[in-house]
């Protein structure tokens, strides 16, 4: 468990520190904040380290305005039931890496569909892919049939989503993990780069550069 959400101020020079969760969120874990198109808001995952049974901990998608105000979780509540694909709830759901979209809507990565990562045993690994949301959290759909592991998923100055995809399909277990894309409406699937490439094995966390 750590503060959570910082805006830093004079960050070149003399940084200065403004928390942004303090006292409005229990103990827990804060990761993978999205800023938004027009930098008023910011979308995060959030873990409550307070839920006494450890196994039952798990990220689900809040967000909060700029300053600090205007905290609302968008998944995981009352009006979110978490059943997983086809009614099955054999794994945990957890909600992060999100991202908002041009169409208003928030990308992001879950553990919904209830599927398992190949190769690891009797250990507890489930796979976590794309799915979208509405802005506040409803509707929530899968767009991506993957059945290994994905990424952070981010935006293109086209509009279409970027994300690293592990392509463990008929292929080598660890080296294609590479950048694929698809539309916001989970239409037109495709590799962006590297999905021939050994070398890097894994390409994560892409972001449009603006200007290039």
């Amino acid at each position: 468990p750590g503060p959570g959400l910082a805006v830093l101020t004079s960050w070149k020079d003399q940084p200065k520190e403004t928390l942004l969760l303090a006292g409005k969120l229990p103990a827990g874990m804060t990761y993978h904040p999205d800023l938004s198109g027009d930098a008023s808001r910011v979308a995060f995952a959030f873990c409550d380290h307070t839920e006494r049974d450890s196994k039952l901990r798990g990220f689900s998608l809040y967000e909060t305005s700029v300053d600090g105000s205007q905290l609302r979780r968008l998944t995981g509540g009352p009006s979110d039931p978490r059943v997983g694909a086809h009614g099955r709830q054999s794994v945990l759901v957890e909600d992060f890496d999100p991202c908002y979209l041009p169409d208003g809507g928030l990308a992001f990565i879950s553990t919904r569909s209830q599927q398992f990562g190949r190769c690891h045993g009797g250990r507890y690994v489930p796979s976590y892919i794309l799915y979208r949301a509405d802005a506040d959290g409803s509707n929530v759909r899968q767009l991506s049939f993957n059945e290994a592991n994905e990424w952070n998923p981010s935006v293109l100055h086209d509009g279409r989503i970027i994300y690293t995809r592990w392509d463990y399909i008929n292929r080598h277990d660890t080296v294609y993990q590479s950048l694929w894309v698809m539309r916001p409406d989970g239409t037109a699937t495709g590799h962006f780069y590297g999905n021939n490439s050994r070398a890097p094995c894994m390409i994560a966390e892409a972001q449009a550069i603006p200007g290039s």
